[in-house]
């Protein structure tokens, strides 16, 4: 099954746009989507066309364009709107945050290069792509998947067995969609002393897809005044739904409560207080 509908959540009148990684879905965000509006958010997530999988590549271009259509209008309608970017998401959200005025923004996993150690040797048909338009390749979900914990790699191995879409991703990503992705990067590394916005990155120190570093020299570059990174230790690329799943989902809400509690001056939200067991045996030895 291919979703392509739309994820709204109404609640109150602070809002996140959620973007999902290259060639997947909404689906990437859901989990982290309703842990959001359970915490009083409004939370819109969309599919955007020749973005997501199942739908014919489409420009770099438009895929900010159509992301910041609907960033304009969640702005015309809620109070506050924050973006929160994973993956590819991540280098969209960073596109946006160079051009319109948001309350804050949370990086996960940010595409900065193809650079993990498992992306494939062929990444060099990249370039090769780009001098032959015409030819194309389709890359397909390899081990580890994005996900670090094995009985979850084992689901997605049977799920993309019986069907080409599980809630990491398709199975695969054509040659179009990752050349017009590092265009999108290559774009945004440019502009990246443009973004002010305060800042939430998370990153997997063993992303096998985008290198933590490529993650590290864009945290150094923004212009944010409030900016914060935060490393795992023990995940892959897909970080909202590997072993650290439920720290990711903390540190996320903690954020942007903070933040639009600082941004209106008053206690909004609660913020959320530490409850994982991994951060409290951090705490501990602090």
């Amino acid at each position: 099954m291919i979703v392509k509908s739309n994820l709204e959540l109404k609640g109150g009148n602070h809002a996140v746009l959620m973007l999902h990684g290259l060639s997947g879905s909404n689906l990437e965000v859901a989990r982290l989507a309703q842990s959001l509006h359970v915490h009083g958010f409004s939370v819109f997530a969309p599919n955007i066309e020749g973005y997501c999988f199942g739908s014919p590549t489409t420009p770099w271009q438009d895929w900010i364009e159509s992301a910041k259509n609907h960033l304009d209008s969640m702005l015309g309608r809620y109070e506050t709107v924050s973006v929160l970017g994973m993956s590819m998401g991540a280098t969209l959200a960073l596109a946006l945050a160079q051009q319109e005025n948001i309350a804050s923004m949370v990086l996960l996993g940010t595409a900065m290069d193809y650079k993990g150690w498992a992306i494939p040797w062929y990444r060099f048909l990249l370039r090769f792509g780009r001098i032959f338009p015409e030819f194309n390749f389709t890359y397909k979900e390899e081990f580890p998947f994005g996900v670090k914990n094995p009985e979850l790699r084992a689901k997605m191995k049977q799920s993309f067995t019986k069907r080409k879409y599980a809630e990491a991703g398709g199975e695969e990503i054509s040659l179009k969609h990752l050349i017009q992705g590092d265009y999108l990067m290559k774009y945004v590394k440019k502009n990246l002393d443009a973004v002010s916005a305060p800042v939430l990155v998370i990153h997997a120190i063993e992303d096998e897809s985008c290198s933590v570093r490529g993650a590290e020299i864009m945290f150094d570059q923004i212009n944010s005044k409030k900016k914060e990174f935060i490393y795992l230790g023990d995940s892959y690329h897909l970080i909202t739904i590997d072993n650290q799943r439920q720290t990711v989902f903390n540190e996320v809400e903690r954020f942007f409560c903070a933040q639009i509690n600082a941004i209106t001056h008053t206690d909004t939200f609660d913020i959320p207080k530490i409850y994982t067991k991994e951060l409290k045996r951090i705490a501990a030895k602090i």
